[in-house]
């Protein structure tokens, strides 16, 4: 069946941003005066939970840090901002497949959507870098963190999508990065293709329909 809506789930299936925002969260805590240091492998392991800020608050909770809720947003804040000047200074690409994908859901009349927790400022920045590639001018919808109460794997701003494009959620196919994301849309009872990213390709990714090493030539199609 062709589907009549195509979601793409998380900036991670756009492109590979996770050390980057590795590197942001380190000089942000530095910043901050905090001692705690995440190398990818510890980075990789806190990727399991969605939500950048519920990390934080976990973490502070964990180690007696004592962060205020105010400090958490502050040091979300600047890793977000060092992370958008990284992801649009230098100019990176999107996936492998991502652009063609776009196109041709496009072309072949899809309602196309993002729908991702995470902010604003991450998503203009990764379109301005691919430019062309990634017009979010014609997509149908673009959701973010502010759509929705309860980040991933909440099925929250999947349901969110839902309505605002009128479809049923057994026309439509996702795709996405991360088994917590996964579960969102398995929740909302979507058709979910997970591509995991560098720092996600350890997770668990049972509940997906499938599972994809890149999105070259992926058919815009639900089976059965």
């Amino acid at each position: 069946m062709t589907p009549t809506a195509l979601f793409i789930g998380s900036i991670g299936v756009l492109a590979e941003t996770s050390d980057i925002q590795r590197r942001a969260y380190n000089q942000a805590l530095e910043e901050a005066g905090l001692d705690w240091h995440w190398d990818a492998d510890t980075y990789r392991d806190l990727l399991t939970d969605s939500g950048g800020r519920k990390r934080l608050a976990r973490l502070s909770e964990k180690t007696n840090a004592n962060l205020s809720e105010h400090d958490i947003e502050k040091i979300h804040a600047r890793k977000t901002e060092l992370a958008c000047r990284e992801i649009t200074e230098g100019g990176i690409t999107l996936r492998p497949g991502v652009a063609d994908l776009i196109k041709r859901a496009l072309s072949q009349g899809l309602k196309l959507a993002l729908v991702t927790t995470t902010y604003r400022a991450n998503i203009d920045a990764i379109a301005t870098a691919a430019g062309e590639d990634l017009p979010l001018s014609k997509f149908s919808a673009v959701l973010t963190r502010d759509d929705c109460d309860e980040t991933k794997p909440a099925p929250d701003i999947y349901l969110s999508a839902l309505d605002r494009l009128g479809v049923e959620s057994a026309s439509v196919m996702t795709i996405e990065d991360s088994a917590p994301s996964v579960h969102a849309a398995k929740q909302a009872g979507i058709y979910t293709i997970a591509t995991p990213g560098e720092f996600t390709n350890q997770q668990d990714f049972s509940e997906a329909d499938q599972r994809l090493t890149s999105l070259d030539g992926i058919e815009l199609t639900i089976p059965g």
